[in-house]
């Protein structure tokens, strides 16, 4: 474990709360009180606080940051279906006056598909009001057919130029593919929470530590907490990384997040 004296080496992509301490798979504590906790427990600096439309109310996140200002970044949850494209830049401009830092896009959770002209408006203005997309790739559902992974945000590099994107869960088995696209489009940014743990015992554990070796200016470790805990996702995320230098590791584990929000 980290000593304490290293916690802002440590800078969470994706943690969660709700308001009643319930969580979406009916069984993890969600509570903002185990957030610090855990947070505290696993000598974490900084975390993105991120919102879920329709499960956690984005006013209820802003009262969690108010109480922890110098450690969480308040990320809303918005769901753009049925959302007037031409209203988009409103609605990231009251955002970012409300306190913002940036938009959480989930087509899985909501059921749309990402290239939805209301989601790509949405993922276009947030460059111009200085908000930071956080985007699930993990894109298959049922209700909706959806494109390759990585062609996907190929598409979405292109049609929101200049927008910054944190890629949710680094497009899970498809982490290569994604690696590839992140690595042409400087606005891109690849997250391997959920997929560090979900798929440990797989090859994609192979293709984090190439990811981690060669693409360590544009990848940001996050728990996706409750699913997983900061402590387990730190461990796993140094496990992979043990041998490459340190500023790769420092990279990785914060200097890319306080590049984003700290600076």
């Amino acid at each position: 474990m980290t000593a304490p004296d290293q916690r802002d080496r440590r800078f969470d992509s994706l943690v969660h709360v709700t308001k009643t301490g319930a969580w979406i798979n009916g069984r993890d504590d969600a509570s903002f009180e185990r957030l610090l906790d855990e947070l505290d427990r696993a000598h974490v600096g900084h975390a993105c606080l991120v919102g879920l439309a329709g499960v956690v109310d984005n006013a209820f996140l802003l009262e969690c940051v108010a109480r922890a200002p110098d450690r969480l970044i308040p990320i809303a949850g918005i769901d753009p279906t049925g959302e007037d494209p031409a209203q988009a830049s409103d609605l990231m401009g009251e955002l970012r006056r409300r306190g913002f830092r940036g938009i959480k896009l989930h087509p899985r959770l909501h059921g749309y598909d990402p290239l939805d002209p209301a989601a790509v408006a949405m993922m276009a203005s947030a460059r111009d009001h200085s908000l930071v997309v956080f985007l699930d790739t993990l894109f298959r559902q049922r209700a909706v057919a959806t494109r390759f992974a990585a062609d996907i945000v190929d598409s979405l590099a292109h049609q929101c130029a200049g927008t910054t994107l944190v890629l949710l869960h680094g497009g899970g088995p498809q982490l290569l593919s994604m690696a590839e696209v992140v690595r042409v489009h400087p606005h891109l940014f690849l997250d391997v929470s959920y997929t560090l743990l979900a798929y440990k015992h797989s090859s994609v554990a192979l293709d984090l530590r190439w990811v981690f070796t060669h693409l360590d200016q544009r990848v940001v470790v996050g728990s996706d907490m409750p699913e997983y805990t900061p402590d387990e996702t730190f461990a796993e995320a140094a496990r992979l990384a043990e041998g490459l230098p340190t500023e790769k590791w420092a990279n990785i584990s914060h200097r890319n997040l306080s590049r984003l929000f700290l600076t």
